[in-house]
């Protein structure tokens, strides 16, 4: 067991305790105590570990990240993934969400996190991303076409043991030749896929960046829009009357522009991100003004958006951005857990929950910047 001495707690619920101190035991918030006679730990600033909802470990974040894929096999990509789970955990992220891997290698590295063998955070998966023929992420994903064909891919993807499924709703940066604009799947076959994971009791999040893919998303039911990117105020009031929740990931569009061809990233992929990085801020400012349901997401494995550092980062992206340092905390801590449907377990400092945990160096609703150098704590244990 242990005691943990604190100026300042931030729940991840918006809220905060002061002075007091947390007893830790078995992995576990045991109770908040005013004051304790024996050894206790000095940890001045604490909140819970974050909870990004949108990574890809078997990606590397690479410049050309699909040509490098195309030249790796299912061991380079075994090596990388082991790498960038443990390059997440170090980087203060405690539980992901991972949206689409390669040949179900992160459905199959489950267990060794689960059993210790590997270090990393708590993970969901999806299996293989379900997309149209010739839609994107067709290379690493489940093409299929019509509510049929749809029903059976995501069948498939349950059958391999996903947490989760992931359609797609519109073109992407990183697909070459497909418009970031269009939308993909029909609406009847977003129900389809829709109503197959949820029977299962899964939840299904899509990929979308168009306006009308945003649109068809919601009316479908999907329970999450990664990205949402192009936005209006129908989009935004229909979100908010279906509870779905936006998963922004302004970091993927962050690094492309930053790096641009000089870095070695496509043309195709940087001139798609400037076309829509105006929209994608603008997009941003309307849902979480309007009070959409928000949580945190990198993208993490697109280019340059490195697994070790970028949740930290996508916090202070969202502040710039307009949000309150409190409410990017709540993103990626109480929304977040939400979204994954662990809220019971994780994303808040409450007793009987898994001791998840930050410690800083200084206030976070003060300073964002200082998530990005985090002591991390898993299950109570100093990674």
């Amino acid at each position: 067991m242990s005691y943990y001495k604190f100026k300042k707690l931030i729940v991840g619920n918006g809220t905060s305790i002061e002075n007091k101190i947390m007893h830790v035991e078995d992995g576990k918030i045991l109770e908040f105590l005013d004051s304790y006679d024996g050894d206790m730990i000095q940890a001045d600033y604490i909140m819970p570990g974050l909870i990004d909802c949108h990574t890809h470990i078997c990606f590397p974040p690479v410049a050309d990240m699909m040509g490098a894929m195309e030249k790796m096999n299912d061991t380079d990509i075994v090596m990388h993934a082991v790498k960038n789970l443990e390059d997440i955990l170090k980087g203060g992220v405690t539980y992901i969400r991972d949206v689409g891997g390669v040949n179900n290698i992160q459905l199959h590295l489950k267990k060794y996190l689960k059993d210790g063998s590997i270090k990393g955070p708590d993970m969901l998966c999806a299996g293989k991303i379900v997309t149209m023929t010739g839609g994107h992420g067709w290379t690493v994903g489940r093409e299929c076409d019509g509510p049929d064909e749809v029903r059976k891919a995501v069948r498939e993807q349950l059958k391999a043991g996903a947490d989760l499924i992931k359609v797609i709703s519109s073109g992407g940066v990183l697909t070459p030749g497909v418009d970031v604009n269009a939308y993909q799947f029909n609406v009847d076959e977003l129900i389809a896929a829709r109503e197959e994971a949820h029977k299962a009791g899964r939840k299904i999040c899509t990929h979308c960046h168009s306006m009308q893919g945003v649109k068809n998303s919601i009316l479908a039911g999907i329970d999450s829009v990664e990205h949402a990117t192009i936005l209006d105020q129908e989009a935004v009031d229909m979100a908010i009357d279906a509870g779905t929740y936006f998963v922004p990931t302004l970091s993927a569009v962050h690094f492309i522009i930053k790096h641009g061809e000089e870095g070695g990233i496509p043309k195709y992929a940087v001139d798609k991100s400037k076309s829509v990085f105006k929209k994608h801020q603008a997009s941003f400012k309307l849902s979480y003004k309007s009070g959409v349901k928000i949580a945190m997401g990198t993208d993490v494995g697109t280019p340059f958006n490195k697994h070790a550092s970028s949740s930290a980062f996508e916090l202070e992206l969202m502040v710039k951005a307009g949000m309150t340092e409190m409410d990017a905390i709540l993103s990626a801590t109480k929304n977040a857990a939400m979204l994954l449907g662990v809220d019971h377990t994780h994303g808040t400092l409450e007793a009987g929950k898994v001791a998840d945990f930050l410690v800083l160096e200084e206030d976070p609703i003060k300073n964002i910047k200082t998530i990005q150098s985090p002591s991390v704590y898993k299950n109570g244990l100093k990674i």
